[in-house]
C-alpha cells in the first residue's frame, strides 16, 4: 500500500508542471527517494500508470470536442486532417491498398491501339 507521500508525489507529477525537485520539497522527501520509487517500486510504478491512464481517459471528451470543432476550421487542410483522424479512429480507415507503381498497368493514350 502506498503511503500518503507517494500518492501526493504521483498527483503532483500529473497535475502540475512542478519539477521533481519542487515536488520533493513540497512533499518533504528527497529527489533520490522519488527516483527510487519510480525506478524500483513496482507498486508505485503501477499507481503511476493507473493515474496516467485515468488522466487520459478523463481528457477524451475534451479532445474529441476539439477534433469536432476543427471540422469547422478556416483551413481546408485542418478540416481534412480532423475529418480523416476522426474517421480513422472511429474504425472507418481504408483497408484496401492499391499498387500504383505502374509495373502491371498498360495505359493507352489518344484512343489508338498501335500494338
Amino acid at each position: 500500500m502506498l503511503n500518503n507521500n507517494q500518492l501526493k508525489v504521483i498527483e503532483l507529477m500529473y497535475e502540475t508542471k512542478m519539477t521533481r525537485e519542487e515536488i520533493a520539497n513540497k512533499v518533504g522527501v528527497g529527489t533520490r527517494t522519488i527516483s527510487r520509487w519510480k525506478n524500483e517500486n513496482e507498486e508505485f510504478q503501477e499507481a503511476m500508470n493507473n493515474y496516467a491512464h485515468k488522466s487520459i481517459v478523463n481528457a477524451v471528451p475534451k479532445a474529441l470536442g476539439t477534433m469536432i470543432g476543427l471540422l469547422n476550421a478556416r483551413s481546408e487542410l485542418v478540416r481534412f486532417n480532423a475529418a480523416k483522424d476522426l474517421l480513422d479512429r472511429g474504425g472507418f480507415a481504408p483497408t484496401d491498398k492499391v499498387d500504383l507503381s505502374g509495373n502491371d498497368i498498360n495505359i493507352k493514350i489518344g484512343g489508338t491501339d498501335d500494338g
